[in-house]
């Protein structure tokens, strides 16, 4: 029994490892303000969704990830340090269009502060929030908020190509609309690859990435062409799986 649950245990983390990993480079971008922190806990939850979570605990350091991560959707606590939470909520939606979510604290716990707590909340949805949401943060909660904001964000949990649907959230895959067999990990890491950039190139280094990340975890061999073999037997005529030797490999489907 202990060894069963040692391999069960290698393989939820190898899905939250990749989980993390796709999030980052393709996901969703969610920027947090709050100087309470809880990234660990929502940011696993979040990737199941494709969205990467970036976690700061100031508005000053909001600003610079702001900058950088070009975020679909801001969450910002009224209890930031820095500048006032209202002021950074007026600067970034001077210099673009993020969806801001105001984080609260659920007023019935806050007996006497709950009026300042409100009137907080509300300093935030006048400098152009749209949403607000209770601490603690639940990641399905802020997926169904983000979902309705002006960017989309569900692609990044699905992926469509002609006739075959990958859903990373369940780890399913469908073909014209029927389930077919669980993949293992490796070759859903695989096809989910191929079907992001199809019909274009995937080159094997952006490969190894999305199936192992760093360079110093990668098998030796041609691990790439086995888990495309394999790839390549179980969808049989849906798709065409080519390589480009040198390059890497693309996936396309007739009409796609």
């Amino acid at each position: 029994m202990g060894k069963w649950d040692g391999r069960s245990d290698a393989r939820r983390q190898s899905v939250r490892a990749y989980l993390h990993r796709w999030a980052e480079t393709t996901g969703a971008q969610l920027l947090v303000v709050d100087p309470e922190p809880d990234e660990g806990a929502l940011a696993e939850a979040m990737a199941g969704h494709g969205v990467h979570v970036t976690w700061v605990g100031s508005t000053l350091d909001g600003l610079v990830e702001f900058g950088r991560t070009d975020p679909h959707a801001v969450l910002v606590t009224p209890a930031a340090p820095g500048i006032p939470a209202d002021e950074f909520v007026g600067l970034i939606r001077r210099h673009g269009t993020p969806y801001v979510i105001a984080g609260a604290e659920d007023l019935n716990d806050l007996g006497a502060a709950s009026s300042a707590a409100l009137g907080s909340v509300g300093s935030l949805m006048l400098a152009g929030a749209s949403a607000v949401v209770l601490r603690p943060y639940a990641a399905q909660n802020l997926w169904e908020v983000m979902s309705h904001g002006p960017r989309s964000v569900s692609e990044h949990a699905r992926v469509e190509v002609g006739p075959i649907e990958l859903d990373a959230t369940a780890f399913t895959v469908r073909v014209n609309g029927e389930r077919i067999s669980d993949l293992p990990l490796k070759e859903f890491e695989l096809l989910r690859a191929l079907m992001l950039s199809s019909p274009g190139l995937v080159s094997d280094d952006d490969l190894g990435d999305a199936l192992w990340g760093t360079h110093d975890r990668r098998p030796g061999g041609n691990s790439i062409a086995m888990h495309v073999t394999r790839l390549r037997s179980r969808l049989g005529d849906v798709a065409v799986v080519r390589r480009i030797r040198g390059r890497g490999y693309s996936l396309s489907v007739d009409g796609a």
